[in-house]
């Protein structure tokens, strides 16, 4: 009977990093492995078969007795096919044979069962965890921000015709800051990665994951529901302290923490203070570790 955590659904594959890793663990594997079935075909024939037989020599001379009898005789033709099939992996299955190798071989520092514990892990360790995904909260807060001057700019009243310079005055400033915020938010995907972050009780995972490896090309799957993560840990903020800034991937990096303050204050805008939109969070505090996702699956 198969285990039923290894019938995984990802919608995040990274096949490159699952192909290398197993070539590591098997010392090299065919993706096409043949198997050699043997069967045989079997045919009876029964047939009867009529005799008389003499006894033994020193029977027949006292009984002269003649025993007649009547049989059945069986013979067997067998006939034997060798046959060959093709047995093929596909990305899934081979994802599933991985995290099986590294639960078998105990190279697995913490699973969904045990939780993690940001103490007990290092650099280089593989783990599993489970939780809720979020976007990176920055490209989140930016997203959203956009959308709301978009709405806003439809729903709009049509200006009296006294304050119509006012209106085009403002109209322009907010042009403006949504120009910025489009500015910023490609900043923050020129890299072709995205961050998301996992929030558990006790620590946050970032996740720099690759957009390509998405199943369909659709990051709304990721959000809103329960997943496992297969990942290795690249970076362990344990102190207090230790942060993992979410810009470290942009040029937007080498921004001091005043400029930083100066550009988040677009978000005290009179008209996003009237919208519940998720607070500005530029760092992740420890406990805390980034973790390049290998896999996401259910």
């Amino acid at each position: 009977m198969i285990d039923k955590s290894k019938l995984i659904l990802p919608v995040y594959l990274n096949e490159n990093i699952v192909m290398d890793m197993l070539a590591i663990i098997e010392d090299g594997f065919s993706m096409v492995s043949e198997i050699s079935t043997s069967s045989v075909a079997t045919t009876n024939k029964n047939e009867k078969v009529n005799a008389t037989f003499a006894t033994s020599d020193l029977l027949s001379k006292l009984l002269k007795i003649e025993l007649g009898a009547e049989s059945n005789k069986k013979s067997e033709d067998e006939n034997s096919t060798n046959s060959k099939t093709e047995k093929i992996h596909t990305s899934t299955s081979l994802l599933s044979k991985f995290r099986s190798e590294l639960l078998e071989l105990g190279l697995m520092t913490s699973t969904s069962d045990t939780g993690v514990n940001i103490n007990e892990i290092e650099a280089g360790d593989f783990i599993e965890v489970t939780g809720e995904l979020m976007k990176n909260p920055m490209v989140n807060i930016l997203e959203k921000a956009i959308d709301v001057f978009r709405m806003a700019d439809i729903f709009s009243d049509k200006p009296e015709l006294g304050s119509k310079k006012q209106t085009s005055t403002k109209n322009t400033q907010d042009a403006k800051i949504v120009k910025q915020m489009k500015m910023f938010l490609d900043e923050l995907k020129v890299t072709g990665t995205i961050d998301f972050v996992m929030k558990n009780c006790n620590s946050t995972i970032v996740l720099s994951a690759q957009e390509q490896y998405l199943q369909n090309d659709n990051i709304s799957e990721l959000l809103g529901g329960k997943f496992k993560v297969l990942g290795k840990v690249i970076k362990v903020c344990k102190q207090s302290g230790d942060s993992i800034n979410l810009l470290r991937k942009t040029t937007l990096d080498v921004l001091k923490d005043e400029e930083l303050k100066t550009f988040t204050e677009i978000f005290e805008n009179a008209e996003l203070k009237k919208f519940n939109l998720p607070d500005v969070e530029v760092k992740i505090e420890a406990p805390a570790a980034i973790v390049i996702p290998i896999a996401i699956y259910v």
